[in-house]
């Protein structure tokens, strides 16, 4: 089936074509009323959006065939990521790719604020030639304090250090090595707040950072301070701001960012002469622009393939060399899921997870959540991703426990998932080979080698002469060819367990032939 996504803010023609050029049906419509936006979005299995769509729970929940939502930039505060969640939908943005951009307004508005550049061409374009009233103040030697030294705060500090200012930082989720390495003097926010001629700021709009600086933070700086925004406008309490400015506790600030966007016709700030003011410019140049585009619908095609995206922000996040390692651990985990559903079925009151091997030393935040998708799959009526599958879990009542082990007896790595359905306890073990090669290689107790897809059918029969033939014999004649057969007992004459995977499915009739024979106990049918 053809996907389909929707394009609902500006976002560059670069990242509309690559998608167009995978077979996706793209609908770029930047104008949909917030009615209109609720019509519409049931007809996309994804969005690629800016910061001007609102994707809240009541859009969110209308959103019946979403899988990813793509935030060309690098903030989602338009974005309810709990509701996304709750809805299965992976949420990703791109940061880094509008860094540079962001970095230099930052910069820029650093540099019209020193020198009243944009006060100066006003007055200019008036006629009025006043070079004195326009003086301003140099960079040079001047102490600036970053709030998040992140990707945008980090270029901020390169960049103000080549205009040789010393740049001291607050970052608490920074570690010293990162500060020591940029020449930045990791300190408190007070300190930082004594000490800086000009403050900026780096940091995404939370509960702690909504209106970070205010009249308190205001009173601790310097008089004369020049205030820096290019990150979330809501860190800055924009009527606190402005009577710093009058009391001349601000010399001057650089907004690019506005708690309202577009601000109203009443913004306090517009007639602040001290107060530069920018339409939300940072990560908007041609470049950066053609940047996010491209990588949120990268990621997004990635998405759409089955693939994790590289920056989620509604998945355990992994370095991409992590990433790379897990991956085929979470395929397996999701095919030894989806196996145990088809081969059992039925309730599931507890699932213990054992990690042996290579994979215990990995991280698995990822793999148990693909365990459950495999599992409730068949079962849940809602889309499962490994976004929401312990969501579901939970709701169901199950407990679900990992335990790991560095040691393994037979094999380099072992994942085994242990289901009790409240009367007994199943096992089954899967392993990987040659970083891709996946096999299921233990049921019940059972050694088995078993390539885990297709469609597959698993006996439980009694071990004794012929039975293996006349499954075989019955298959053939019945036009269902046999790719492949696995065998597994505990002793002769006992119990045993047969894989078979089929190239064709199973009509009624021959499902109540395999019955017939004797020593079949019962027998299920999968696909993977």
């Amino acid at each position: 089936m053809t996907k389909k996504v929707l394009v609902s803010d500006p976002v560059s023609e670069a990242g509309r074509e690559l998608l167009k050029e995978n077979g996706v049906e793209v609908t770029y419509n930047t104008e949909l009323s917030y009615e209109e936006l609720l019509e519409e979005i049931p007809k996309y299995n994804g969005i690629v959006l800016r910061s001007m769509t609102p994707l809240n729970e009541e859009v969110l929940g209308k959103a019946e065939n979403l899988e990813v939502i793509a935030r060309a930039g690098s903030g989602y505060d338009n974005i309810d990521i709990d509701a996304a969640s709750q809805e299965g939908i992976i949420v990703l943005n791109t940061p880094g790719e509008n860094t540079i951009s962001a970095a230099e307004q930052a910069m820029a508005l650093m540099l019209a604020t020193s020198r009243n550049t944009v006060q100066a061409n006003n007055a200019l374009n008036e006629g009025i030639w006043d070079r004195g009233k326009y003086q301003g103040v140099e960079l040079n030697q001047k102490t600036l304090g970053i709030i998040g030294l992140g990707r945008v705060g980090g270029a901020v500090a390169k960049r103000a250090q080549a205009f040789n200012m010393e740049v001291i930082a607050n970052d608490p989720y920074i570690p010293e090595e990162r500060g020591e390495r940029l020449g930045v003097e990791l300190v408190s926010k007070d300190e930082l707040y004594e000490r800086s001629d000009y403050v900026t700021i780096h940091t995404p709009l939370t509960d702690e950072t909504k209106h970070l600086l205010n009249e308190d933070t205001f009173a601790k700086m310097k008089d004369g301070v020049y205030i820096i925004n290019a990150a979330r406008g809501g860190c800055v309490d924009r009527f606190d701001l402005e009577e710093a400015v009058k009391n001349g506790k601000v010399a001057g600030a650089g907004l690019d960012v506005h708690e309202e966007e577009p601000p109203g016709k009443d913004y306090n700030l517009i007639d602040v002469e001290e107060v530069i003011l920018a339409p939300h410019l940072g990560g908007t140049t041609v470049a950066a622009m053609d940047n996010v585009a491209i990588e949120a619908a990268k990621q997004a095609l990635m998405v759409f393939n089955g693939e994790l995206p590289r920056t989620p922000l509604n998945v355990p996040r992994l370095q991409p060399e992590e990433l790379k390692e897990v991956q085929p651990y979470i395929k397996l985990a999701e095919k030894l899921g989806g196996f145990y559903a088809g081969w059992t079925g039925g309730r599931i009151e507890k699932i213990e997870v054992v990690y042996q091997g290579d994979i215990a030393n990995k991280e698995v935040e990822l793999v148990t959540p693909a365990i459950l998708k495999g599992l409730l799959d068949p079962v849940v009526e809602e889309k499962l991703n490994l976004v929401n599958a312990e969501v579901f879990a939970e709701k169901r009542g199950i407990q679900i426990a990992e335990t790991t082990s560095t040691t393994t007896e037979e094999f380099a790595n072992l994942i085994t998932i242990k289901i009790n359905d409240g009367e007994e306890t199943r096992e089954l073990s899967g392993t990987v080979f040659h970083q891709d090669e996946l096999r299921i290689v233990d049921i019940n107790g059972y050694d088995v080698d078993i390539l885990p897809q297709g469609n597959m059918l698993v006996t439980d029969h009694q071990d004794q002469p012929g039975i293996v033939g006349e499954v075989g014999t019955l298959l053939g004649s019945n036009d269902v060819n046999i790719a492949s057969m696995q065998l597994g007992r505990n002793q002769a004459g006992g119990k045993a367990i047969m894989v078979i995977n089929i190239d064709q499915q199973l009509d009624e009739e021959l499902k109540n032939k395999l019955l017939e024979i004797e020593g079949m106990n019962d027998f299920s049918l999968l696909s993977l």
